[in-house]
């Protein structure tokens, strides 16, 4: 009977470092420190997600301090990878936007399972020139006259993050993804 407890007890032992070993070599697979990529190199790798993506949202603070996440369009990004995007002047982001100016744009590339976030400072702006600029001719079915209630939202990058599984791109040991601080 002793026995028999001495060999339970040493195969619980083999299974625990069995466990522990496999566990550790897992871990050293899937959470290694990223690969060292210049600033440029990540932006490129961005521009390229967020042109691949067919899921663009936009999230908004709203006045309890809630997330809200909507998809948008949102134009060919600008060099300095700043954002619009048109909406409605009346429209809750809007007024989320003026309370907390606040937001994240999130692309999702489903290809290359992907994805970039931008997270900076929201504006409101209604320059005549700009407006005509991004302005869709078929938006005239969601605005009854566009020179009131079309507007657009600026958004300048404070941070962008990128996690792919198409450029091998993910994690830290400390669970951070590849970012780019503006």
């Amino acid at each position: 009977m002793v026995f028999k407890s001495y060999r339970f007890i040493y195969s619980i032992f083999v299974f625990v470092i069995i466990l522990f070993a496999s566990s550790l070599v897992a871990q050293e697979l899937l959470v290694k420190e990223l690969p060292e990529i210049s600033r440029d190199s990540l932006l490129s790798i961005a521009r390229t997600i967020i042109d691949s993506s067919r899921s663009r949202t936009l999230i908004t603070v709203d006045e309890n301090g809630k997330p809200q996440a909507r998809t948008m369009h949102v134009f060919p990004l600008e060099e300095n990878m700043v954002l619009w995007l048109g909406t409605n002047i009346n429209s809750r982001k809007v007024k989320q936007i003026k309370n907390n100016p606040n937001v994240m744009v999130f692309f999702y590339d489903t290809k290359g399972r992907s994805y970039v976030s931008i997270g900076g400072q929201a504006r409101i702006v209604n320059d005549p020139d700009k407006k005509s600029y991004y302005w869709k001719d078929y938006w005239t079915r969601f605005y009854t006259d566009p020179e009131k209630d079309y507007t657009l939202i600026e958004v300048t990058p404070e941070r962008l993050e990128i996690c792919s599984f198409e450029y091998e791109l993910f994690w830290d040991s400390t669970g951070k993804p590849a970012f780019v601080e503006f």
